[in-house]
Formats: structure tokens, sequence, C-alpha cells
């Protein structure tokens, strides 16, 4: 009877250990798995939130662009409608109208510097903001950010050398005279003519990179929109 004790209190012990064995194992693996869901839902957390932090400064970005092309916009049309007056008042023979087209000419120089300045600005904070949403972006949406980029400083050149050649022309127009029935200039004008012309010549070349940027972007990168939880850029397939 002592062995038949002996050998049941061992296979009862023994299975008493099995069971704690595996009791152990599973609820080690439990924690393990528990533990390993935590990490990826942190990882997948920081992801999301990196996700975010990159559309909501891409959009943000984008909004600084538009009002650049917004103002710069207006620039132009200043500028073109100062230009217009600046060749009348060149033309004219009547006094009186000389003088108001030169009048309008400085006019619309000034509306177009404004504009060219709020521009500028514009341009030069959007480039910041791409530069800074680099860091928050996936290799994915790297070249696009980086167009961004060229695109905005792109537009900042054009505004800067608008701006600069509105200086010449409203200098320009101040300074028409009539002298003798003919039109002339109070002062020597002719290294500011030159200026404002090769100012007009940068600004078409660098109007020929602008409208390449734009059109890579729009070509490669046809953005239709964001996911509802603006994580992510759609692009059109």
């Amino acid at each position: 009877m002592a062995r038949l004790f002996d050998r049941d209190m061992f296979i009862m012990l023994l299975t008493i250990m099995i069971g704690v064995v595996i009791i152990t194992y599973f609820i080690a693996d439990i924690q393990a798995r528990s533990q390993e869901k935590e990490k990826y839902t942190k990882e997948i957390s920081i992801i999301e939130s990196k996700n975010l932090n990159f559309t909501s400064r891409f959009l943000s970005s984008i909004g600084d662009l538009d009002r650049g092309r917004k103002y710069i916009t207006s620039g132009n049309y200043y500028f073109d409608m100062a230009l217009i007056w600046y060749n009348n008042a060149l033309i004219e023979s009547n006094i009186s109208k000389m003088y108001y087209y030169v009048n309008s000419t400085i006019t619309y120089c000034e509306d177009a510097i404004v504009n060219f300045n709020y521009s500028m600005y514009n341009f030069k904070v959007a480039s910041v903001k791409f530069q800074d949403t680099l860091s928050y972006s996936i290799e994915d949406y790297f070249k696009l950010v980086d167009l961004y980029v060229n695109l905005s400083d792109s537009g900042d050149r054009l505004s800067s050398l608008r701006l600069n050649a509105s200086y010449y022309l409203k200098y320009l127009a101040e300074n028409i005279t009539i002298k003798n029935g003919t039109i002339s200039f109070d002062n020597n004008v002719t290294d500011i003519q030159d200026l404002f012309n090769s100012t007009l010549d940068e600004y078409n070349s660098e109007m020929e990179i602008y409208d390449e940027l734009e059109g890579k972007i729009e070509k490669e990168y046809n953005i239709i929109g964001f996911s509802e939880d603006r994580t992510e850029i759609i692009l059109e397939p």
C-alpha cells in the first residue's frame, strides 16, 4: 500500500507541476501578446499622429501658397495696368492727358507694390512651412513636398522681380515731362530703363520655371482630396 501511495502521490505531483508549467506558459504568452499589442498600438498611434501632423502642415502650407498666388495675380493686374498707362503717357501730346496717364501709372504701381509685398511674404511663409512638413512626411510624399518648396521659392522670386519692376516703372513715370511739345524725362533714366527691361526678362525666365514646377505637380501628383481622418493624401490613380 505504501508503494501504491507513493506512486499515486508522484503522479499527482507530476500532474500538478505539468499543470503549473502549462498555466505559466499561457499566462506568459498572454502577457507577451498584450505587450506586443500595446507596442503595435503605440506605433500605429505614432504613425497616425505623424500623418495627421503631416496633412495639417501640408494644408496650412497650401493655404499660404494660395494666398501668395492670389496676391501676385492682383499685383500683376495692377502692374499691367500701370504699364498700359505709362505707354499711353509716352505717346500723348496733350499735357493734361499726359499727366493723367502719369498719375494713373503711379497709382497702379503703388497698388502693385502693396500686393507684391504680400505675395512675397506668403510665398516665403509657405516655403518655410513646406520644409517643416518634410520632417513629418513619409517617403512617398518627399518629392511632392519638395516640389512645393521649389514652387514657393519660385513664386517668391517672381514677386520680388515684379516688385522691383513696379518701383522702376513708378520712378520712370514720376520723371516724365513735356519739353517743347516733346515727351522727355527730368533726369537721366537710362540706367533705370535698363534695369526695368532686364527685370522683365528675368521675370519671364522665372515664370517658365514656375510653370514647369506647377505642371509637374499637376501631372505627377494630382491631389483630389484627403482621407476622412485627414491622415492621408488621396491622389488620382
